[in-house]
């Protein structure tokens, strides 16, 4: 597991896809923090969680270090002070915005486009799985930017960058999209072209909560990722 950048205070990873954010009852499944401990003992049991990736997406995982950066990480995640952007892939389909959302295409290039929705839990998923719908009201709003990078007739390679932070948000908003990311078998995007789901938190851009500085944290993309991005 690649450091990114340390310091005393905070320690970004490139965590891996297929690694748990936050521990389950599956023990057989060693979540991100605990996997890193193994690698740095120094850091067992000094390691706080402020960052969430799905089970399946790779990329840019922050932890705190000390306790002095735990409040101002935490104000910083919900006054959304983070710059967020990911990659992925997804189907070559044309936009055909959903009912119950909000789409605005950039007036000067229609490969760019936001998504404004509201978004609740869906009901009866059962099996410990969660999706999330768009709602006409009572939900949690929710925004994304959208930009295609490239396209061929497999996919559309696009970088999404959030605006808030929903559970499951990029991946429904790119459903609403016409546009589901390859490997998501719970938002359209089912597919035997893929190893798993085809989205890295490639980026995180953010002022350091004690010293200030301008952070620019950059993940590289997975072999995995890479092969199916050069597949064409």
């Amino acid at each position: 597991m690649d450091i990114l950048f340390e310091d005393e205070f905070i320690i970004c990873v490139n965590k891996p896809a297929m690694v748990l954010s936050q521990p389950s009852f599956d023990k057989k499944r060693i979540p991100v923090k605990e996997q890193f401990e193994i690698i740095r003992p120094d850091l067992k049991d000094k390691l706080f969680l402020h960052h969430r990736l799905d089970f399946e997406t790779s990329g840019v995982f922050l932890m705190s270090k000390s306790k002095l950066a735990n409040k101002p990480l935490t104000e910083m995640f919900t006054n959304h002070n983070f710059e967020k952007f990911y990659l992925c892939l997804t189907r070559p389909n044309a936009l055909a915005a959903g009912k119950k959302v909000t789409c605005e295409i950039n007036s000067e290039n229609e490969n760019i486009w936001i998504i404004k929705n509201y978004m609740a839990p869906a009901k009866g998923m059962g099996g410990g799985k969660r999706r999330m719908i768009s709602v006409k009201s009572g939900g949690w709003v929710a925004e994304t930017e959208f930009k295609i990078l490239s396209t061929n007739s497999l996919f559309h390679y696009i970088q999404a960058k959030p605006k808030t932070g929903r559970t499951h948000q990029i991946r429904q908003h790119l459903q609403e999209s016409y546009r589901s990311i390859l490997g998501d078998n719970i938002y359209g995007g089912k597919s035997a072209d893929v190893p798993r789901l085809m989205l890295h938190a490639h980026r995180l851009e953010f002022q350091h909560p004690i010293t200030n500085v301008a952070l620019k944290i950059e993940a590289a993309l997975p072999k995995d990722f890479e092969s199916c991005l050069h597949k064409v």
